[in-house]
């Protein structure tokens, strides 16, 4: 609406040559429209020293003094125009960027891993955080938050309910030992971590980088250094859809296991802000089988580069996003930022991987493929279990709801209080009646969504786990 105001405002301020042309000018765009008409005028305007560009550009100054809220949009298109990869935020936006770049949150400070007694539990505290100070102990399980029933609401649900605004209070209630224990902890800025590790069957390491933040290659060394406690020497790298982060920190994590030599090369505008990252390290002591897929991207990909380049690692899964740009960050007036791309990289080997990615050595892509529902217990259409039953039902109701992530706890024939709560869940969010009784309809409606359910099969978890030598364990529904 206010285009077509701006150009008539124009239109009345000129004459036009021809009605010819004013039709031909019809089948243009409006910009084209704005640019013929502000031509026109220069052409035709007294002052001829008047051109088209101040005609257009004190328009543009106009409509943005007029409107002050087009000045934050004018920018941002300005911005997409240059790349995929620029991008102008707002104060609000780019506060939000650093939180999600460096995951952080504002709760209580607990890790918390949903139980199979349909409990989301405290596993520990961090230190400092709010919930250590009010005497929050490992093993405490969440009964409610701010007066919400918690139990076999889900550890996402249950998150949403803790996270809040920095400085504000939440009220939750804990049990522990069968006492209940309430407290109101004012919530604080938390860092959660873009590294996670464990210890695999045949003693080979998986370590899961989610994206490059500030402490990421600390995390990397403390990973590390946790699986050498267990003579860790095979490790699975998992890079899979990590979107990249700081190049920096991409190129310290790199430092620590890729042997001496470059890491990466970083080419400029300005040829002085040139660089070459180098590693120092004499030699690696682990061997690497990295997974990558269509969307692992840019410090990623630095990290995967030099990684295949050095023979550090072995790579496995599908070709890389392909992003060899750098962009720099710049803080703008009144807490407003952009992001701009300003160099290119280079492999260590000098390939530029820009909308080329990184071909893995070994090509592995996952697929999908239907359950099969015989190896699941089957329902007989005939009786409805509710609560204090004994059913085979029940049991083939568990196995489908576990699946599906509804049912947390033990797979058998028992309808218990638990599993009642995880048929209520099913039903509302199916727009069944949820009154927690196992009946002909639910059963109906459980099998027809579990029928068409695909799993996804992880060949390249696979192909990496054989890789290094481990022996791969079939299921019993596999």
């Amino acid at each position: 609406m206010k285009k077509t105001k701006v150009i008539s405002l124009i239109m009345a301020a000129i004459m036009l040559p021809s009605q010819r042309a004013l039709a031909s000018e019809v089948q243009s765009t409006e910009y084209d429209r704005f640019e013929a008409l502000s031509n026109y005028a220069a052409n035709l305007y007294i002052d001829d020293s008047v051109t088209a560009d101040k005609i257009m550009t004190d328009a543009l100054k106009t409509v943005i003094n007029n409107n002050p809220e087009l000045a934050e949009q004018l920018i941002k298109a300005g911005f997409q125009t240059l790349d995929p990869y620029t991008e102008y935020y707002t104060k609000e936006e780019y506060e939000l960027f650093k939180k999600n770049l460096n995951h952080v949150v504002y709760g209580i400070g607990v890790t918390i891993q949903e139980t199979d007694d349909g409990y989301v539990t405290v596993m520990s505290c961090m230190k400092g955080g709010g919930a250590e100070s009010a005497g929050v102990q490992a093993g405490d399980k969440i009964l409610r938050v701010n007066g919400v029933d918690a139990k076999d609401k889900g550890i996402e649900k249950v998150q949403d309910l803790i996270l809040g605004e920095l400085g504000t209070d939440v009220t939750v209630a804990f049990l522990r030992n069968g006492h209940e224990i309430e407290c109101t902890i004012t919530r604080k800025e938390v860092r959660g971590t873009t590294v996670e590790h464990t210890v695999l069957d045949d003693n080979i390491g998986y370590i899961h980088i989610v994206n490059f933040a500030s402490d990421t290659a600390d995390e990397f060394a403390e990973a590390l250094a946790d699986l050498d406690k267990y003579n860790v020497k095979n490790i699975i790298l998992d890079l899979r859809s990590n979107p990249g982060g700081y190049l920096e920190t991409a190129v310290d994590t790199a430092a620590q296991v890729v042997p001496e030599g470059v890491i990466v090369k970083t080419v400029y505008r300005n040829e002085n802000s040139n660089k070459i990252f180098y590693s120092q390290l004499k030699e690696t002591k682990y061997k690497f089988a990295v997974l990558v897929n269509e969307n692992t991207a840019s410090s990623a990909e630095v990290l995967a580069s030099a990684m295949q380049d050095s023979g550090a690692g072995y790579i496995i899964g599908c070709t890389t996003y392909g992003k060899g740009v750098i962009q720099e960050m710049f803080e703008s007036r009144g807490g407003a930022a952009f992001k701009i791309t300003t160099g290119r990289y280079f492999t260590r080997n000098g390939n530029d991987i820009n909308g080329n990615g990184i071909q893995p050595d070994d090509y592995v892509e996952n697929h999908k493929r239907p359950i099969d529902i015989t190896k699941y217990t089957t329902f007989d259409y005939k009786t409805k279990p509710s609560l204090g039953a004994v059913s085979q039902n029940v049991k083939a109701a568990k196995e489908r709801l576990k699946v599906m992530g509804y049912y947390h706890g033990d797979v058998n024939e028992s309808f218990d209080e638990n599993f009642e709560n995880s048929v209520k869940k099913f039903q509302e969010k199916n727009e069944l009646f949820p009154y927690g009784v196992l009946d002909i309809s639910t059963q109906v409606k459980m099998e027809n969504i579990f029928y068409k359910l695909d799993i996804v099969v992880d060949n390249q978890f696979d192909a990496a786990f054989e890789y290094l030598g481990g022996k791969i364990q079939k299921t019993e529904n596999e």
